[in-house]
């Protein structure tokens, strides 16, 4: 049983460390979970090739560490580095492993940084989430409150702030060449990993339920370690385009909404002003060359193109369909409780003509599940 390496002791410490502007203070978290994220791998390392292996790795870190902090005064230059006794120590090391030991000196790094990216994601998501608890402090600079509020302190009214954000349009585009190579297997560990984390981050944190979410981390590294990192052979057309449509069904969709709900409580914060959705202008589209780019692939046909948008449509349809599956779960009103409009009614009626339903069970008291 490994030792319990999240705990919860003090709930007020831990979110004056959060909203803290010290940077000392505002970073331990961080440090914390990094901290223990690198003894889990270290752990991990050891299981699964040994403990040679893992002083092996120890000892190039230390080094590496030793050289960072004696040569931060030092001017970036290859005559210069090439002096420096430390960097040459490292380098000698690195020179005498075989090919395997490097690959496996490399992996064991690599995933420490990865680890380290999804512990630093972690924490400005939760600093975010910290702010919010005390709602009378100021916006956070660089947020949309708080763009708005400096819009407002410069004499720029809630009209012309709407009119100017109408000229605003961000178009983010999917490439088929991402500095993201990582197989969907592997995201979908980081992403249990990432979520693990976030549940360390909830309290009250009881020892049990922390030590089973490190259990979770664990075997998720160990995992890691024991798959490919990236794909033995090299990646279709179709692998591209499903690989772009992830980030649509995972993150794009669900945080839209999410997006233009923050843009409406800003102006209602900061003016005063209350505005529908609608009222808002679209600041995003998406795009995408995945599957429609000729820039000389000859497998990127017509066809694939076709298919590439209609694999796109049945992403944001088979979406909204189940958010719609889900919607009838929580809309159970009965008219035996309250009347239904008779817009709604008719409505009903029409469709009822022209529609069938996948559910033939009787629901005359409960409109909106039909």
């Amino acid at each position: 049983m490994r030792e319990t390496l999240w705990s919860a002791v003090d709930q007020a410490a831990r979110l004056a460390e959060l909203i803290s502007e010290d940077p000392r203070l505002k970073e331990r978290p961080l440090r914390r979970d990094v901290r223990s994220l690198g003894r889990i791998l270290g752990d991990v390392l050891k299981e699964q090739e040994g403990i040679v292996f893992l002083a092996a790795v120890e000892d190039l870190r230390r080094q590496a560490i030793d050289h960072r902090e004696t040569s931060v005064d030092l001017v970036p230059h290859p005559v210069t580095m090439a002096k420096d006794p430390l960097l040459a120590q490292v380098q000698q090391g690195v020179h005498t492993m075989s090919v395997a030991d490097a690959y496996r000196m490399t992996k064991a790094f690599a995933t420490y940084f990865e680890l380290t990216n999804l512990a630093e994601t972690n924490h400005r998501k939760r600093r975010r989430r910290a702010r919010g608890v005390h709602a009378g402090d100021k916006p956070q600079p660089g947020s949309f409150q708080g763009t708005l509020a400096r819009m407002a302190k410069a004499g720029i009214d809630a009209t012309a702030a709407l009119a100017w954000l109408q000229q605003v349009e961000v178009g983010p585009v999917f490439t088929a060449h991402p500095t993201e190579v990582a197989r969907r297997t592997v995201m979908a560990k980081r992403e249990r990993i990432a979520e693990a984390l976030e549940a360390l981050d909830r309290l009250p944190l009881p020892e049990r339920g922390a030590a089973e979410r490190q259990e979770a981390i664990a075997a998720e590294i160990t995992a890691l370690w024991q798959t490919d990192e990236v794909r033995r052979r090299q990646p279709t057309v179709r692998d591209e385009i499903a690989m772009g449509l992830d980030y649509h069904r995972n993150v794009m969709i669900a945080s839209l909404p999410e997006l233009y709900e923050e843009m409406r409580t800003a102006f209602q914060t900061i003016y005063g002003l209350t505005l529908a959705l609608g009222d808002l202008p679209t600041v995003v589209r998406f795009g995408s060359w995945i599957g429609g780019d000729r820039d000389g692939n000859p497998y990127v046909t017509p066809e694939v193109t076709q298919s590439a948008l209609d694999m796109a449509r049945r992403t944001i349809r088979d979406y909204y369909l189940q958010a719609v599956a889900n919607l009838t779960e929580h809309m159970s009103p009965s008219t035996r409780q309250e009347p239904t409009s008779p817009g709604l009614i008719q409505a009903l009626e029409h469709y009822a003509l022209t529609l069938t339903s996948p559910d033939p069970s009787p629901k005359t008291h409960s409109p909106y599940e039909l």
